[in-house]
């Protein structure tokens, strides 16, 4: 077979998982995805991905020509990306998804859910559309949360609805190849693919071709399930940060409950905390590379583990570890973070029966708790980790450490650890911003076995039809090889 290189455009980029998973992947030894383009309007996820394109070969002129920053609403934005990348045989890229999820606006008051149905991001998908009718792909992967499927706009339609039909309007077919998929979407979850998190979130694939789309199928499964189905275990947050060096997280100096009035606490009680501050082990940013904790965990470990760590290990000849410092946190969340119980959540200290222990444990919080009272979740070693998200650049109360002896919560490292971002991925911003590109990315491991099932289905010796007309598509192409139908249809 030759070794066709496809090229890849990703739109919405943000830092890169999405592309990642497509330049990672091998069959049998060659790459077969080339990446030719990349947009975002924001200036350090571009930066983040022109980095990681260098560090992949593709040369620093080429990575500043091909990662362009800009809005793609703007004409001159798409001319631009039209100029730097003459073709494209897949575009993959979901818009931002704030509009549509559950956790943002929706869920807040009256007055934020109106300006939430006016959201200028809710129609981004019309400009991914338009992109995609300049460059004709075979393939393209939509990605977003599952929030798009109930969001409605201002004449009560659905948006998924009014995507999917705009896309089978380009001439796109998007049915499944899979029997028990009867939609135009996908749900697929990162943790059936290798990545230690549970995160759901809705795919439509969608081909020119007038055949039936591949569905990726699932390496990894709940461990009850392993002896029935003879996939991987899921991989635990143990697995993937359990290598990771322990680090404590310096004690703040602002008085809990009163940050936002700017009321600091007395001067003799500060400089006692800068003396424990001293002796309290951080983390360095970047710090020695931790071969000897990361080789016993891998010796230790069961086949999805060392796949895991295999992947994310860093493959820098000279590596560091980079991101992996504990954020400051307030006495009070220190002690509470320790006494927490692993795997659950501050909820359980206002159930009933009451006791001692949840009212000393909830009078260390700060918050008014009336409404959302699992505000700090404390993750549990043995499962996969609960879904990670751009929120964490404001706190990260609901990933709180399983180990109560460094009475902290995650670290960027340990976040792109549980996206499965390799240990020598870059985030080019500085401090807590770094978690917002981790927790808006698709997970790369993610990425690669949509990549894997594309590939497959691009060198299939036969390319199933749908049975139906789409759009300008009026062949069934049959027995063709894709090099035919490119041939046919460009």
């Amino acid at each position: 077979m030759a070794e066709k290189k496809y090229k890849v455009l990703e739109l919405f980029c943000g830092a890169g998982g999405f592309s990642l998973g497509f330049k990672l992947y091998t069959e049998k030894s060659y790459h077969p995805y080339e990446i030719v383009g990349a947009l975002d309007w924001d200036v350090n996820a571009i930066n983040t991905v022109r980095s990681s394109l260098i560090r992949a070969g593709y040369g620093r002129d080429k990575a500043q020509r091909i990662a362009i920053c800009g809005d793609i609403r703007e004409n001159s934005v798409k001319n631009q990306l039209y100029e730097a990348c003459a073709e494209a045989d897949i575009i993959i890229g979901g818009p931002p998804c704030q509009s549509f999820s559950m956790i943002g606006p929706r869920s807040g008051s009256p007055e934020k859910q109106e300006e939430n149905v006016t959201d200028y991001r809710n129609d981004l998908f019309e400009h991914y559309i338009e992109v995609i009718n300049h460059y004709r792909p075979l393939y393209f992967v939509f990605e977003n949360v599952l929030g798009i499927l109930s969001k409605k706009d201002k004449n009560g339609i659905r948006y998924i609805e009014k995507i999917t039909e705009r896309m089978k309007a380009a001439g796109y077919s998007l049915r499944s190849s899979k029997e028990a998929v009867t939609t135009d979407f996908l749900i697929l979850n990162a943790a059936d693919y290798g990545v230690p998190q549970l995160r759901e979130r809705v795919i439509i694939i969608g081909n020119r071709l007038n055949r039936l789309n591949p569905f990726p199928e699932p390496t990894h499964c709940p461990a009850e399930q392993v002896g029935d189905t003879g996939l991987l275990p899921y991989v635990t947050l143990r697995d993937a940060i359990g290598d990771l060096p322990p680090v404590l997280p310096k004690i703040t100096t602002t008085a809990a409950g009163k940050k936002k009035k700017g009321v600091t606490i007395c001067e003799a009680r500060k400089q006692k905390i800068a003396r424990r501050n001293m002796k309290r082990n951080c983390g360095a940013d970047p710090a020695e590379y931790h071969w000897s904790a990361l080789n016993q965990s891998l010796s230790s470990g069961n086949d999805s583990r060392k796949k895991f760590l295999r992947f994310v290990m860093s493959k820098e000849e000279e590596p560091v570890l980079t991101g992996h410092i504990a954020r400051g946190q307030q006495q009070s969340d220190i002690i509470l973070f320790r006494f927490m119980e692993e795997g659950t959540s501050s909820k359980v200290f206002f159930g009933i029966p009451d006791s001692l222990r949840n009212r000393r444990l909830r009078s260390l919080i700060k918050y008014k708790m009336d409404s959302f009272k699992d505000k700090y979740k404390k993750l549990s070693w043995d499962k996969p980790c609960s879904t990670i998200f751009a929120h964490l650049t404001k706190d990260g109360n609901r990933f709180i450490h399983p180990d109560g002896r460094q009475g902290r919560t995650l670290t960027v490292r340990e976040a792109a650890r549980i996206q499965s971002f390799p240990d020598d991925y870059v985030f080019e911003a500085i401090g807590n911003r770094r978690y917002t590109y981790i927790g808006n990315a698709v997970p790369p491991l993610l990425s690669m076995a949509i990549a894997d099932s594309l590939f497959h289905a691009l060198n299939s010796g036969a390319l199933q039809s749908t049975g139906t007309q789409t759009g300008n598509d009026h062949e069934a192409l049959g027995a063709e090889s894709v090099i035919q139908a490119e041939q046919q249809w460009t």
